[in-house]
């Protein structure tokens, strides 16, 4: 029996690894990733610029609080504000 509180319905397959929209389980299974991690993971996995800007960002700063300002959260707020309809924007999980 797990120990994480049961908060979705999980399926019972678990994955290895993740390259572009796709999942691999230990198996080798491979699945087309439709949840993308719920919004978190749009880009697809292991992509060589998002791995290189997570390795170059994990050698300054892993997490600031937004209660302080984060120069580079402000800069893509407004490109975000400049390029679309909003005015204001909000990063959130």
């Amino acid at each position: 029996m797990s120990s994480i509180l049961g908060t979705y319905a999980r399926k019972n397959i678990s994955f290895k690894e993740g390259k572009g929209t796709f999942l691999y389980t230990e198996n080798g299974d491979k699945y087309l990733d439709w949840v993308a991690g719920i919004a978190t993971n749009i880009l697809g996995h292991c992509h060589p610029h998002v791995v290189k800007a997570i390795q170059d960002q994990s050698k300054k700063l892993i997490h600031v609080s937004n209660a302080f300002i984060i120069k580079e959260a402000e800069s893509l707020a407004k490109r975000l504000t400049d390029n679309t309809f909003a005015d204001k924007v909000f990063f959130c999980n």
